[in-house]
């Protein structure tokens, strides 16, 4: 027997501060964001049925400020299968439209699910930032790259 494994990415363009926007999510998902971690970079998470929720700030297309919000499993339980071993198969359930809808609805912003254009302009911001820690990379981060990145 498969574990389902939910998870979900939104986003929501916006010049709210992250922690705006956090409260925003925690009041309509009825949880409590705080300050944590989302692949080793600032940001807002909770934890909603057994899933990690993080809010970060990315920089989108055409450098516009972006909240990104993830869901992944937290509950470690899931890391064995039913049955109690560690061969564990997952079914993967994207809930994002569903997550789009609801956040939506809930805050009267206007969420979307990103475009395989709005991950390529996420990665390649995350790329400079990444060559700039490094000191890789002919173009690296600029101080408007930290300064806007600072803000968030």
């Amino acid at each position: 027997m498969k574990r389902q494994e939910m998870y979900f990415s939104a986003r929501l363009d916006t010049d709210e501060e992250l922690q705006q926007v956090a409260a925003r999510v925690g009041q309509a998902l009825n949880c409590i964001f705080a300050r944590g971690e989302f692949q080793r970079w600032y940001a807002q998470v909770a934890d909603v049925f057994g899933l990690k929720i993080s809010v970060v700030g990315v920089s989108g297309i055409g450098g516009k400020d972006v909240a990104k919000i993830v869901g992944e499993v937290a509950e470690k339980g899931f890391l064995y299968a039913p049955d109690g071993s560690d061969q564990v198969e997952y079914d993967r359930v994207d809930i994002s439209a569903y997550m789009v809808d609801l956040l939506t609805i809930r805050t009267r912003l206007q969420w979307y699910q990103p475009t395989p254009e709005d991950l390529a302009a996420e990665g390649k911001a995350a790329s400079r930032f990444d060559d700039w820690l490094g000191g890789v990379g002919t173009q690296g981060w600029t101080s408007a790259d930290e300064e806007k990145f600072g803000d968030w």
